[in-house]
């Protein structure tokens, strides 16, 4: 050894068991890594893809109350009730408009029956004009050399006053047809009116109700914004989806991811899904959607949450499934494989 140099230490070899914990620990590490990193865990409910929605009557005003609901979780049949909300003073209109139309019917004939007998006195008055022409036209065609030239005069002046009279007599039998069609068109838009008006108040009422269109069992849901279920007495925004009418149809699943957890998320992606009235039953499923922008759900907190549906597989029909069933959705389940591993290498 010269002088000024120095010797490394030497290395200390790492042995064989040693060395298999620090690869298990590696593993380990990188399989919670990926299970931090992978793994969702989602909340969502059973529901039928062939389901008819109940929604909000539309009014014109915004909220109403739902005064009339079907029992939740009743079995339902086509034209059965389902909502109806109060329609306000539509019903009082509706009596009214009833008996203002009666009313114009009513002033209206009695107009119509008051200018048919003008236009019959007009008539009558023309034909006493046309035969006061005659008679006057008779007098006028005698010669001037039979008669005084007096009376040759005075016929003459009588046959051009008929004539005069004629005309007018005719006038004014055009002018009493003309005023008995112009009320009877006038009488008929305003009969149309008010019953355009009585439509449309009577189709308010139909709109202030929902009833069902198939058969099926009644379920209501929740507030989006304030989270009470909805019930009797409950107001809700006009359009607004309140339930659902749930048929024999095909099962599926409708899940909610919170926005920070959206980027683990694609369509198509299988995750596996466990319901929790069928304790240590498991299934698979795919994510067939994905809402485009987040919702709150008030009933959950502050949270805005995506909505995503989800296909069984054949298994799944053979689990007694039922609509509105909590359901735990594990969207990767990779990274517990890795971990068995990783625990397998230890040994």
């Amino acid at each position: 050894m010269t002088a000024g140099s120095s010797v490394a230490p030497p290395r200390r070899r790492m042995g064989p068991r040693l060395a298999a914990l620090s690869v298990a620990f590696a593993a380990c590490a990188a399989a919670a890594s990926a299970l931090d990193a992978q793994r969702v865990m989602l909340t969502g409910v059973v529901r039928s893809t062939d389901a008819e929605p109940i929604h909000v009557p539309m009014s014109n005003t915004s909220p109403v109350v739902l005064r009339q609901l079907a029992v939740e979780g009743s079995t339902v049949k086509p034209g059965d009730l389902l909502v109806r909300i109060d329609p306000g003073a539509v019903t009082a209109q509706i009596g009214w408009l009833k008996s203002q139309l009666t009313l114009a019917r009513a002033r209206i004939d009695k107009e119509r029956a008051e200018l048919d007998v003008k236009r019959v006195d007009a008539a009558l008055a023309l034909v006493d004009a046309e035969a006061a022409l005659a008679t006057a036209e008779i007098d006028a065609a005698i010669p001037s050399i039979h008669i005084a030239r007096i009376d040759y005069d005075r016929f003459q002046g009588e046959a051009e006053r008929a004539r005069r009279e004629l005309v007018l007599k005719r006038k004014e039998l055009a002018n009493a047809e003309e005023a008995m069609q112009r009320r009877e068109r006038d009488g008929a838009l305003e009969i149309a009116s008010l019953e355009a008006d009585l439509a449309f108040a009577e189709r308010q009422i139909q709109r202030a109700e929902q009833r069902a269109t198939r058969a099926g069992t009644v379920i209501f849901g929740f507030h989006p914004w304030t989270g009470q279920r909805f019930e009797a007495g409950a107001s809700g925004n006009p359009g607004m989806q309140i339930g659902e009418v749930v048929g024999p149809g095909e099962l599926a699943v409708r899940a909610w991811a919170h926005e920070v957890d959206r980027p683990g998320l694609r369509v198509g992606q299988v995750v596996e899904v466990r319901f929790d009235a069928i304790p240590g039953r498991r299934t698979v499923g795919r994510i067939v959607a994905i809402a485009g922008a987040p919702e709150p759900k008030a009933e959950w907190g502050a949270g805005r949450y995506f909505t995503l549906d989800l296909s069984l597989d054949a298994a799944a029909a053979a689990l007694p499934l039922r609509p509105g069933m909590s359901v735990r959705i594990d969207v990767d389940t990779a990274a517990d494989i890795a971990v068995a591993a990783a625990a397998g290498a230890v040994k």
